[in-house]
């Protein structure tokens, strides 16, 4: 299945809305994607996965290496809108220890705009 990116500009913080599956074909896009948001000076994210009906070991990778990034750029980026089976399986894997994941849009934003 393919994977919708969006940009949403929100001041300081970029919404990078995505919609389908984070797996090995399609984690490629998302980081080239989110690898231009980054040459556009952008560096604080809220990534809005809500959409999101699966996500690969690959797309893990992908989000920790985009969470990296942002931090090497003096950045954030937090989850938004984790439902189902991915927000199980980031439950299961322990990946709330280096991604943090909110439900509520305002508060991932205010997070973001902190350095978490």
């Amino acid at each position: 299945m393919a994977l919708n990116l969006a940009a949403i500009e929100g001041g300081d913080v970029l919404i990078i809305k995505l919609k389908g599956e984070l797996d090995t074909y399609t984690s490629r896009d998302f980081l080239e994607f989110f690898q231009r948001q980054l040459e556009r000076g952008k560096n604080r994210f809220v990534v809005d996965m809500s959409d999101v009906s699966f996500v690969s070991s690959s797309g893990w990778g992908a989000l920790s290496s985009a969470y990296k990034r942002s931090r090497e750029k003096g950045g954030s980026l937090v989850l938004y809108g984790l439902r189902g089976q991915v927000k199980r399986v980031y439950r299961i894997m322990g990946f709330r220890v280096i991604l943090k994941a909110y439900d509520d849009i305002r508060e991932a934003i205010q997070q973001a705009l902190k350095r978490v």
